[in-house]
């Protein structure tokens, strides 16, 4: 950032030398983000969605911490997580058919696909992993600390990205959200789109408990629909996303008006 700064106009000699050190120093952050957890996997998350700004050699291991972080549960633990949360002597009393391993895993949580014992229905169970909040909640008081030594006018942002974070460990705030989402979805969207609902009674701020959909990652969609428009248009699919991702990053894409935004969304029915 800092030579960005300095040196706005990039030399490939400069260049060249900053990516063989991003060669040799992706590996090892990467390997602490991995030991450390906590807050350094959230940052390393976060940053993963900067294409615009984090360099390659980064962008491929942090995407795929997004949904394939190393795994802290193994079934049985996670089974005795939920249990405890939901007051139940055992999760089978709920679930049955719980996957043997986590279709998802994340910086503070894993989900588990399993299938309600009252109704047949096949869900997604996500577990928070015990410990989470604490460790995440010091590594932000030590970067505090060390913040208010080498970089004061840095500890607002800190702060900012802490508020940001916390949020994440309320599972039921996210349950309130999500219902939120599908209600007014539904509203206008519901034929096109489906957003999961929940299960309130099987959800605690640890537990969240969906409906399970099967199919693509959004972002894996999305791309798939650019591609495909790159090749009808006869160009490069790689160069036609490069490009686009460049007008995102300078506000090229946004549109100037009302009509124009919803001109853009009636193209996205098409």
């Amino acid at each position: 950032f800092v030579d960005k700064i300095s040196h706005p106009t990039a030399s490939p000699e400069r260049s060249a030398e900053f990516e063989r050190l991003h060669d040799i120093y992706s590996p090892i952050v990467r390997d602490a983000t991995l030991r450390l957890r906590g807050y350094y996997l959230k940052v390393a998350q976060f940053f993963s969605m900067r294409d615009d700004y984090v360099p390659k050699q980064y962008l491929d291991w942090a995407k795929k911490l997004q949904a394939e972080a190393p795994v802290a549960l193994d079934a049985e633990s996670a089974k005795r997580c939920v249990a405890k949360e939901l007051g139940l002597g055992r999760v089978e009393e709920a679930f049955k058919d719980w996957s043997s391993k986590p279709i998802g895993s994340a910086s503070i949580g894993q989900v588990y696909k399993a299938r309600l014992r009252s109704t047949g229905e096949d869900v997604a169970i996500k577990v928070q992993m015990p410990g989470a909040e604490r460790l995440f909640r010091v590594d932000i008081r030590t970067l505090k600390i060390f913040t208010r030594l080498a970089f004061p006018w840095a500890v607002d942002h800190i702060s900012e990205l802490e508020k940001m974070f916390e949020s994440e460990f309320d599972y039921t705030l996210e349950r309130e959200n999500m219902e939120k989402v599908r209600t007014n979805v539904a509203q206008r969207w519901g034929d096109r789109v489906i957003i999961p609902k929940t299960f309130p009674e099987l959800c605690t701020r640890r537990v969240l408990c969906m409906q399970f959909l099967d199919g693509e990652k959004l972002v894996d969609g999305m791309l798939r629909r650019v591609r495909s428009a790159a090749m009808q248009a006869g160009r490069d699919p790689d160069e036609f996303l490069s490009h686009h991702l460049e007008a995102l990053r300078t506000g090229k894409l946004m549109p100037r008006t009302a009509r124009s935004a919803r001109w853009r969304a009636s193209v996205w029915k098409m």
